[in-house]
């Protein structure tokens, strides 16, 4: 009796933790699902237009897929297997964008090379339309290299120079020994990655909403059926097509590529050192590397200087009026800071607490909540969105316009980063600290509280500064949700980008990037090495 009363607030946990699911993540997919009639569905489907978008989705997926991986594979190659001059900057270079705006590599790279270009137009003299699948292609490709960088340094890392050693030992050169050695063993990193990017570039909304131009792809198409036409039906349509594809590759990846295991050495391995890398070689990845690092530079160059000159295009004169506006005026960049902050927190606890009920105990729905505390990592931001502003933008749960559908939408689009640090680091706690205390009387609650949570403050705090950053930089998950009483910094910027004041969202872009690195660097001086970023 004693026993049943003393895990009774960890049944009422269970119990709130499935609700949230249930009501949060589960429910909006169902209305996205079921709102569409039969009639919609044949008409977005025999439209030769959203046909064709769906291939122009289809042929980004590829081109940007293999481009963002190659790269990254690139990156972690030199990084990891290489002496070539320059890796550790080259390492810093290439994750910058994990801490920006989806949007920012397109905003800028308009602001560099289209037609009022600072070097099409200001330095070479050049009238250039980056607008289309070429600027689209070049854009999702930086933005979202990085993704496949960390997955393929961290497996690189664990393959053994000694095969190497043995190799060259055998007669091989460079070319044939990454052929026959490391690229094979590299392959499940390789597939991971590709498909990690994949999921990315499809439900990618910043990107294309900028500088596709006419290049309609499904993400852009479905907010054009609700902005131009209202058709919320026709939208869900679009976002079900985006998403379909989404989850498979979210389920391959998860449970094909992810449980594949390419041991190499088992016991202890000696610590050898990288063997030199031949000329040729380091000149070529030296090249590789530093053309990218400067694409991914002038991201940030351009941002700066649009924020910091009165007219991009035609008047250079530097002003710090852009800046002033926004920080004494803005009323979105205090909601997104104010939003973003209780979004972060919220989704960092729930998270942590479904970790710790999955990884500590046995109950009825244990695989529902461990396989919907991940899904939303592959839904994509408009699917979720629509979902949202079908589902609780009417009675009995009516919540148009208000702050809370905001928060609540980036709260559960982000548990999946949280749920995974989380799991993460309680699997690396011994149970036997846990079964030490329930033997002397202590109950779940409290073994939590007491026990489990001062050993993950570290994954905590990671968890709550990456949810706060993905919060203050979405823009598809909120699109649908936003209104003039509740929208935030990153909806405000893709407005004014359409409008065409460029210095201004140049100015509020800024902003949020001095907010993220800000947020990064403090924690780093607080917790130091406690907190790590980097959970793909």
């Amino acid at each position: 009796m004693k026993h049943r009363i003393r895990e009774l607030p960890e049944s009422i946990l269970i119990f709130f933790i499935v609700l949230c699911l249930l009501m949060f993540i589960i429910y909006p997919i169902f209305e996205v699902l079921t709102y569409p009639k039969a009639k919609d569905f044949v008409s977005i489907l025999t439209n030769a237009r959203y046909m064709r978008t769906a291939l122009n989705s289809l042929l980004m997926l590829c081109l940007s897929t293999l481009t963002a991986t190659f790269i990254g594979f690139i990156f972690a190659y030199t990084v990891t297997r290489t002496n070539v001059p320059g890796r550790k900057v080259f390492k810093f270079i290439s994750i910058l964008p994990l801490f920006s705006p989806p949007f920012m590599v397109s905003f800028s790279y308009i602001m560099m090379f289209g037609r009022n270009g600072l070097i099409t137009k200001g330095l070479l003299g050049l009238d250039v339309n980056i607008f289309g699948w070429q600027g689209l292609w070049l854009a999702q490709t930086i933005a979202f290299f990085p993704v496949a960088f960390l997955v393929m340094e961290g497996v690189l890392q664990s393959i053994s120079p000694m095969l190497e050693y043995a190799g060259r030992n055998l007669g091989a050169s460079g070319p044939t020994l990454f052929r026959t050695v490391t690229l094979p063993l590299a392959r499940p990193g390789v597939a991971g990655a590709a498909l990690l990017v994949a999921i990315q570039v499809l439900a990618d909304f910043g990107n294309p909403i900028m500088i596709s131009g006419s290049f309609s792809v499904l993400a852009t198409e479905a907010w054009m059926r609700v902005e131009g036409w209202a058709d919320i039906a026709g939208a869900a349509v679009l976002s079900i097509l985006l998403l379909a594809p989404s989850l498979i590759i979210f389920i391959v990846q998860r449970y094909w590529v992810g449980r594949k295991s390419y041991v190499t050495v088992t016991g202890k391995i000696a610590q050898m050192p990288i063997q030199k890398t031949g000329k040729v070689m380091k000149c070529i990845l030296f090249t590789i590397c530093a053309l990218v690092s400067v694409l991914v530079l002038l991201v940030y160059f351009g941002l700066i200087v649009g924020a910091f000159v009165n007219g991009w295009g035609y008047d250079w004169t530097l002003t710090t009026r852009y800046l002033t506006e926004i920080l004494t005026r803005s009323k979105e960049l205090v909601r997104s800071l104010s939003y973003s902050a209780i979004a972060g927190f919220a989704s960092s606890l729930f998270a942590m607490t479904a970790a710790f009920l999955v990884s500590r105990k046995k109950f009825a729905g244990r695989r529902f909540v461990d396989f919907t505390c991940m899904l939303p990592a592959a839904l994509p931001g408009i699917f979720l969105g629509i979902g949202y502003s079908i589902g609780f933008t009417k009675p009995p749960v009516d919540l148009y316009g208000t702050a809370a559908i905001i928060i609540l939408s980036m709260v559960f689009w982000n548990i999946s980063t949280g749920y995974q640090t989380g799991i993460g680091a309680f699997q690396q706690i011994s149970p036997s600290f846990s079964e030490a205390a329930s033997n002397l009387g202590a109950g779940s609650l409290r073994i939590f509280r007491e026990i489990e949570i001062p050993l993950i403050k570290g994954p905590f705090f990671s968890s709550f500064i990456m949810s706060f950053i993905r919060a203050i930089t979405t823009l598809s998950v909120i699109v649908f949700l936003s209104t003039s009483k509740n929208s935030v910094a990153t909806f405000s910027i893709m407005n004014l980008v359409s409008d065409g004041f460029y210095g201004k969202a140049a100015a509020l872009t800024c902003v949020l990037l001095a907010v993220s690195f800000g947020t990064i660097g403090l924690a780093k001086l607080l917790f130091g090495k406690q907190v790590t970023f980097f959970k793909v």
